[in-house]
């Protein structure tokens, strides 16, 4: 770095360097110490310790020591640790309760990812009264001993992620000390699921997301209702109820984001209750062909269009390994007295390109909606494009009337991909 950068840099406010500092891992914090004596102990004072083992080749241990103990104990407000089997596979629980004690006044945020590493909580991170964010990844995370007492009144964010840290006792108790949780995620192998998982035990829900669950309400429960609930994501459920879940839909009364998986999604088709608020329905499933991929956008967007007026997102997903991918994201707009059709609303595409056949069920899509606007394509892997592709014997009206605008990522100018890029220009 320049004398004249470092200069500039420097008569910057402590708070707005700071704040860049915050954006960077630990790592790359600490060796800004070197930079001068002005800088020696600034990074003591960032607020956020980001810490992955794969930026330590080496003495990633010695790291965590130092550089936790030398932070200022006043100043720490999130705590971000990822872990990597194959690179340090030792318990970061006791440097999880080295930060508690001493930061413990101020720790507003914890972040574990702990892949398959054995990691012990230590239990007085379950009594951090200024706690607000607390989301931990991992499939061998436990607790030192079991939990006797939960105190987590400023907790507003549980993200429990491929985890059987919690049992059905456990969890009540916690959640039912957390008095403004707004966002919970709990998502665990669906041969680990909960006897029982009551959504009614958190009313001030804002957000909300199930995997690998037996069903999202307990038999035993009289009332449920989330008053405040936007977003609600249900999938895996081993023993999914339709008549629990209807139940639990009447009583969201602002809902505006649901996904489901079509498996379970058919319970929106026979719902006879108003969804004012819901604006956009996410579908996951497997896409077989175009006419499934139509079928699906009839079917739903049709129902919602009644029961929902507010509705103007449908996406569909596939399961892949690292997670969930949209394959198709259409936006719908103003109805009109013509729109009988409800593909004629559809003025926004997104197709992402996976395989050789989407190159078909481009031009079916294509063809059905007629008011299209907007079309963005993207190729997911860049070593497949569509392949050798025939352009259609009809040309889609979009193209000829309505279309505006074309966006396509991942473009690779190969085989199908080139023409179907040319055949879409010369038609616009």
């Amino acid at each position: 770095m320049t004398k004249k950068v470092c200069s500039c840099i420097n008569e910057l406010p402590d708070d707005l360097i700071l704040k860049i500092l915050s954006f960077l891992s630990t790592k790359h914090v600490v060796v800004t110490s070197l930079l001068s004596k002005e800088w020696k102990s600034l990074w003591t004072r960032v607020p956020i310790l980001k810490y992955d083992v794969r930026d330590h080749t080496r003495f990633f241990e010695r790291f965590l020591d130092k550089s936790l103990l030398s932070h200022q104990s006043h100043v720490l407000e999130s705590l971000h640790v990822k872990l990597s089997v194959t690179l340090w596979n030792k318990d970061i629980g006791p440097w999880i309760s080295t930060a508690l004690r001493h930061h413990h006044c101020h720790l507003r945020e914890l972040e574990i990812d702990a892949c398959i590493v054995h990691t012990l909580l230590p239990p007085e991170l379950f009594t951090c009264e200024t706690l607000v964010v607390l989301k931990l990844k991992g499939i061998v995370i436990d607790v030192e001993a079991p939990l006797t007492t939960v105190c987590l009144p400023s907790l507003k964010t549980l993200h429990i992620d491929h985890s059987s840290l919690f049992d059905f006792e456990s969890l009540q108790m916690l959640l039912s000390s957390c008095n403004f949780l707004t966002d919970l995620m709990v998502t665990r192998e669906s041969r680990f699921f909960f006897a029982e998982f009551d959504v009614s035990w958190c009313k001030t829900l804002v957000a909300l997301k199930l995997e690998g669950l037996k069903d999202v309400i307990s038999i035993y429960s009289s009332a449920v209702c989330l008053p405040f609930l936007k977003t609600l994501h249900v999938a895996r459920m081993v023993d999914f109820s339709n008549d629990s879940f209807c139940r639990l839909l009447s009583k969201c009364p602002v809902l505006s984001d649901l996904t489901l998986e079509e498996k379970t999604s058919d319970v929106l088709l026979n719902l006879d209750i108003d969804m004012p608020y819901l604006q956009r329905l996410s579908i996951i499933t497997i896409v077989d062909d175009p006419k499934h991929l139509c079928s699906l956008l009839t079917n739903y967007t049709r129902k919602l269009a009644i029961i929902a007026p507010s509705f103007k997102f449908f996406n569909i997903q596939e399961l892949v390994y690292a997670g969930y991918q949209y394959i198709v994201r259409v936006r719908l707009g103003v109805p009109t007295l013509e729109d009988a059709n409800i593909f004629r609303r559809i003025v926004h595409l997104e197709l992402s390109i996976c395989s050789e056949r989407y190159g078909g069920m481009l031009v079916d899509l294509l063809l059905c909606f007629i008011k299209l606007v907007v079309l963005k394509l993207e190729n997911v892997y860049l070593l497949t494009p569509l392949g050798r592709w025939e352009p259609p014997s009809l040309v889609p009206e979009c193209l000829l009337s309505s279309l505006e605008a074309l966006e396509w990522k991942g473009y690779t100018g190969r085989y199908g991909d080139k023409d179907v890029g040319s055949n879409k220009l010369k038609r616009t």
